[in-house]
Formats: structure tokens, sequence, C-alpha cells
């Protein structure tokens, strides 16, 4: 009993000594990232001076949304973040790990601002050093674009997400993937729109979606603006942003210039008088010309009809043209059927005129757009378009119709 007691007494004061000699650890210090002076994200691209690698020497802070990161290995140890005046391309000592959607605060100092094959980047930067995260999920939606608008500001768009409507790849549907994931090989590709223009979208071999296959259809395209030397180059975020499984359309053009004002499937009809319609080459470049004189006026009506167009499928179908006029008489009318069968005199048929859709000559032969004409109000599977010409043995005018586009 006195030995177990002597025990107890011994593990008590080993105990309390143990509490005695316990080490009290200070509360770690939190880092802070200091604040200096704000700028926006303009003018932060205005500190770049041309030809120099500007070093930031003070504490400059800029806020801004991350619009890309490197969730899906098309970038690494980069990303680009964005304000309502621009935006900005990071570059990281190290994975930053920044998602799309963080609301930030970027310290400049010890960054490097300048420009490598003419892309403005932000250089050097710590994540833990230089980056501030205020929120998560502060997404910013992408600016819709057409090509030509980047095309004409490279500088103003690049960083910045983007969203451009009615396009496609160029090699989509063909087998190709977008970028070699096996052997690690970035690849660019063309990607199109309906004028026939190109923007390269280039991937990087070690994107996870780099063995994906092209989509093969027609729609929308989201990513980010990069630009290379002289050149503009898109960056994918996700391929899930892509909606391209549309069908493509296809854009015809009657411009004239074989001579023939049949080719392609058009017709001529003449329905009063003995003038048609034909081609002309007086002035210069190849034209559809309609006249009711030649010493003197004639009854006249003259139809120039385009063959059957399906537009069922096409999401928006258009029609654009050039024309051109002088002499007084009666306007030329803009028609469209959806019951013509192509071949019979067009009394037989239904038509509906929709000359106050589209931008006329004013006269003296100036050629002036059409503008676009949206026809999506007739999206079926036979839809005839036709230039109807009238004239009196009064009067009558002179018209001129050339580059007819119709996009199904």
């Amino acid at each position: 009993m006195k030995n177990l007691k002597n025990i107890v007494g011994i593990l008590a004061i080993t105990f309390i000594a143990f509490i005695s000699c316990t080490k009290e650890y200070d509360t770690p210090t939190v880092k802070t990232i200091p604040i200096g002076t704000v700028k926006t994200i303009a003018e932060v691209r205005a500190l770049y001076v041309p030809g120099e690698e500007v070093k930031v020497t003070q504490d400059i802070s800029v806020y801004g949304v991350v619009t890309a990161d490197e969730s899906t290995g098309n970038l690494y140890k980069e990303s680009y973040m964005q304000d309502e005046t621009g935006a900005l391309y990071l570059r990281f000592t190290s994975t930053s790990s920044l998602y799309i959607g963080d609301s930030i605060r970027v310290n400049l100092k010890g960054a490097k601002i300048y420009k490598y094959n003419q892309m403005l980047q932000i250089d050097s930067l710590h994540a833990d050093n230089n980056i501030y995260k205020i929120k998560t999920q502060q997404y910013r939606t992408p600016d819709v674009v057409t090509f030509s608008e980047l095309n004409s500001d490279k500088e103003s768009y690049q960083g910045k997400l983007v969203q451009i409507n009615n396009v496609y790849f160029k090699q989509g549907g063909k087998g190709f993937t977008f970028a070699d994931g096996t052997n690690k090989v970035d690849v660019s590709w063309g990607l199109q729109n309906l004028n026939g223009d190109t923007l390269d979208v280039r991937t990087s071999g070690y994107a996870n979606f780099a063995n994906d296959t092209l989509p093969s259809g027609f729609g929308s395209f989201i990513g980010t603006v990069a630009q290379y030397n002289s050149g503009l180059q898109l960056i994918i975020r996700n391929p899930t942003e892509l909606s391209l499984n549309g069908k493509i359309p296809v854009l015809t053009v009657k411009d004239f210039n074989d001579a023939s004002i049949t080719s392609g499937g058009w017709t001529s009809k003449m329905i009063v008088g003995t003038y048609n319609w034909s081609v002309s080459t007086l002035g210069g470049g190849s034209y559809a010309m309609m006249s009711n004189y030649n010493a003197g006026n004639t009854d006249s009506e003259a139809w120039l009809i385009s063959p059957a167009n399906d537009f069922s499928l096409t999401a928006q179908p258009t029609l654009e043209f050039r024309n051109a006029w002088k002499y007084t008489g009666a306007a030329l009318q803009l028609m469209i059927s959806t019951n013509y069968d192509g071949t019979s005199a067009p009394s037989t048929a239904t038509w509906i005129d929709i000359s106050t859709s589209a931008t006329w000559s004013t006269g003296n032969f100036v050629w002036t757009g059409s503008g676009i004409i949206d026809l999506t109000a007739y999206k079926q599977p036979s839809v005839y378009i036709a230039f109807k010409y009238t004239g009196s043995n009064l009067d009558g005018s002179t018209w001129e119709i050339d580059d007819i586009k119709i996009l199904k």
C-alpha cells in the first residue's frame, strides 16, 4: 500500500511539472499585402514604356476579377484579370491557385511590365506575396464582339474575355483534335466567320482537352484574347463554353462575273414587253441590268428569280446585295415566295413585297449596299427571292443589281 501511494505521488508531481513546463506558442502573424497607390487596369497598362522592361518598385495595387485560370491546363503559371477599364495578362513564378470568378487585389511591387511578341504582360508575380483574394464566384460576362472589332483595336482587347457569335472551326468535323496531347504539342486552328475571316485558336498540348475532337458545328465561341506579333490568338477557358453544334450556313454569291444571268440556278422571266434582265459591263465590272428603254419606252415586267433556298435549319438566314438606278420610273421591288415552283410564271405563286427591308440607291447610278436583310421569318425548305422590274410606255428606270449574297 505504501508503495502504491508513493507511485501515485510521483505521477502527480510529474504531471504538475509537465503542465508548468508546457511552452506557450505565439499566435502566428497574418501576412499582410500593402495597398499603396491604387490604379485601374488601364492605368497599369499605361505604365508600360515601349521597348523597355519596367520594374515596379513601389506598392501599387490593382483590383479586378479573374477571367481565365490554370484549371484545364491550357494555361500554366498564368491567369487573366479584368476590370471595367481593360484586362491584364498575369505571369507567376509558380502556380497561382486562382480561379475564374475570384475577385482579387494585385500588389505589383517587384513585378515586371513588358511586351513579349506585342502582348503586354505582368511578369514575376508571386501568388502569396502579390495576390490578395477578396471574394469568389464574381463571374464576368464576356463582351460580345466581331472579328472586325477585335482586329481594329487589338491593344484594347488584349486579355479580355469575349464571345464571338456565328463562327465555326474551318477544320471542324474532320477528326482533328484541339492539340496534340500525346506529344504535348501546342496547335492552332482557324475559327471562321461567315465573311471568310479567320482568327487562330491556340491550345496547349498540356490542356486536359487537348485530345478532344474539334467541334463540327456553327455557333458561339467564348475565350480570352491574346496577341502574337501582329495577329490575335484566342484561348479557350473551357471547351464546355463553346456552343458550336448548329448547322453551318452556306453563303451563296451571285456576282455575274461569269457573264451569265442564269448561272447558279437563277432564272429571268419576261412577263410583259420585249426586254429582260441581262448582264452588262458598261462602266466597268459585271452586273445584272434591266431597262425598258431603247429609243422609246414600252410596257415591261421582268423578274430576276433566285433558285430555291432551304432556310429550314438556318439559324438566321440573310440577304444582301448592291443596287443602282437612274431615270424616272417605277421602283424596283424585292419579292419573296415560299410556294413558287421555280419554273412557272411568277403569277402562279404568292409573293410578298419586302422592298422596305432594303436600302436602295438614291439614283444617278450611285451604287448602294442594301444592308443585311433578315429572312428569319421565312425559315422554310423552299424559299425564292426575286427582283421585279416594272416600266410603262411613258417612263422606266434603268436598274442594276450586283453581288447578291444569300446566307442559308
